[in-house]
């Protein structure tokens, strides 16, 4: 019994009883359907199509993501840089981060693919992945350097790059290794999807022919082989930032209670506050639009497939409204997939309050499924959409799963680091009272892991839209998913690009709704708004 009560044997003998379970029901009650095979029979089809046939694919997805990995991730810490040393430009390069966390990238997948050589689509792809992750950590976590060192280098007589390599790079370097790991397996999800969008080998295409030869347990295999990888790049690059900065969990602390940069975070309030927000906005437009016409420029593409920023603006105003590029078709179009995205994080968001709150009261349940909670994170969910379709079929119980499957990893995450971190002063009152577990949940855990679930809520949001795009392509064939797809088979460039537009519109409105959401919660919550000085109250994880 003692061995049970160590984290690792507890978390063995909960990723085993997951496959047990998963065997038996495969076996019994989900026989019938014959659309989940168990462990053993996807271990018995790797062996009987032969570890090759894994392995090269595989070796091409992820030499894939491998490129896009690399240069998403320096461009992002190039820009944060920028965003540092020169004041003017932070604004805008933040703002072209969040837009571009907002654009979906199942959204902009059928542009690519036209736009770009086959195989270069995925890289790209993938880069766009990671880049908004790793562009906020390490932006946060150079101006979360110690002021006070940066004191000294100035008194020794070292300038701004000195300061910058002494002490800001360091104090980056937590943040840093935290992107990237968030970012392995992001980046494997853009490859996979550039491949189901075109490409002639890969994961995705191998998905894509087992789905359509009906070899099910092929298809799961593929998955759970991208789940594999994603899996064991997440854990090397958190034991190399273990080995590199051991030191990085207290200056993590610090950097993450630093005030973020995010754009549309306006201060205070009343007119000001909100001309500023309004100035950030259009100077946010502004920068998309001309790394939009950039980008048009440089790749040379053709004006018969490209559309400037102006010519979507036409369409929309001045577009035909019958005929194969039909406007009046996308506010129909819209508001299916703005439904499915709310259903999706709906369904997320629920799941992960009630796995948060079983983990908190219990560490043992936390112990046993953590792991498995990570492994399912790691899987690509590309990779699981056409498995959630065949065992739920088309409609709208694969529009919830596959939009609260992309929720539900964020929320657990934040909301859980909030049930378990309280206030000392708090935890130190309900000891002295003798509280029990559960009335100490209820009193003060609860309360204050309200302002992480708004945080969490913030995250999810954009990624719900993509959930909804991925379900109306691949599952219920509605929305503005199924419909951008059909536009770029169908050549109708206008409508494609207008989509793109339109998606991104809405994700970027639901997240900074969320923001301001976010904000007011933090007034109530601390009679302010939240400033560094204020999250870094101490704190005293429950001993749970």
């Amino acid at each position: 019994m003692t061995v049970l009560r160590r984290p690792r044997s507890t978390a063995l003998v909960g990723m085993i009883s997951v496959l047990v379970v998963w065997q038996l029901l495969s076996l019994t009650l989900l026989r019938a359907g014959g659309t989940v095979p168990g462990p053993i029979e996807i271990v018995s089809q790797v062996f009987d199509d032969g570890l090759g046939l894994y392995v090269d694919n595989s070796l091409v997805t992820v030499g894939a993501a491998a490129q896009g990995y690399l240069w998403g991730n320096l461009c992002a810490v190039a820009l944060a840089v920028v965003a540092l040393v020169v004041p003017p430009f932070a604004k805008p390069i933040m703002q072209i981060g969040v837009f571009s966390y907002c654009l979906p990238i199942v959204a902009i997948g059928p542009l690519f693919a036209i736009v770009f050589e086959e195989g270069m689509s995925r890289v790209v792809l993938a880069g766009m992945s990671v880049f908004f992750t790793t562009l906020i950590g390490v932006a946060t976590g150079l101006r979360a350097a110690d002021s006070a060192s940066i004191d000294v280098v100035t008194a020794q007589g070292g300038g701004a790059w000195m300061a910058l390599r002494k002490v800001r790079f360091v104090s980056a370097l937590p943040a840093l290794f935290t992107g990237l790991q968030i970012a392995a397996p992001a980046a494997l999800l853009g490859a996979i999807i550039g491949e189901y969008i075109g490409a002639d080998n890969g994961l995705g295409v191998l998905m894509i022919s087992s789905q359509q030869s009906m070899q099910i347990p092929r298809t799961w295999a593929v998955a759970l082989a991208g789940a594999l990888i994603a899996g064991v790049a997440y854990v090397l690059i958190g034991v190399l930032a273990r080995l590199a900065v051991p030191w990085s969990s207290d200056l993590s602390a610090r950097a993450m209670a630093a005030s973020p940069l995010d754009p549309n975070r306006a201060t205070g309030t009343g007119p000001k506050a909100a001309a500023r927000a309004v100035s950030s906005a259009i100077i946010g437009v502004l920068a998309v639009c001309i790394v939009w016409s950039g980008f048009l420029a440089v790749t040379g593409v053709s004006s018969f497939i490209g559309r400037s920023p102006t010519d979507v603006a036409q369409f929309l105003l001045d577009g035909p409204a019958t005929g194969a590029d039909t406007r009046s078709d996308l506010l129909p179009l819209a508001s299916q997939t703005l439904r499915d995205a709310v259903v999706g994080l709906g369904a997320g968001m629920s799941a992960a309050i009630v796995v948060a709150a079983l983990f908190a009261l219990s560490p043992s349940v936390k112990s046993a499924f953590m792991g498995v909670v990570l492994a399912v994170r790691t899987v690509p969910l590309i990779a699981m959409a056409p498995l959630i379709v065949l065992v739920v079929g088309r409609g709208a119980w694969s529009v919830a799963v596959i939009g609260g499957l992309v929720t539900f990893f964020p929320t657990l995450v934040t909301v859980l680091l909030s049930l378990e971190r309280i206030p000392k002063d708090a935890a130190d009152l309900m000891a002295s009272l003798h509280a029990s577990r559960w009335r100490t949940f209820v009193t003060v855990q609860v309360p204050m892991a309200t302002s992480g679930l708004i945080s969490s809520l913030r995250i999810a949001a954009p990624l719900a839209f993509t959930g909804a795009l991925l379900a109306e392509w691949l599952a219920t064939g509605d929305g503005l998913g199924y419909d951008m797809i059909l536009s770029m088979t169908t050549a109708r460039y206008d409508m494609l690009w207008a989509e793109v537009v339109l998606v991104t519109a809405m994700t970027f409105a639901v997240y900074a709704a969320v923001g301001i959401l976010e904000k007011l919660s933090a007034r109530m919550y601390s009679g302010s708004v939240a400033t560094p000085t204020a999250v870094q109250v101490p704190a005293r994880k429950v001993n749970a």
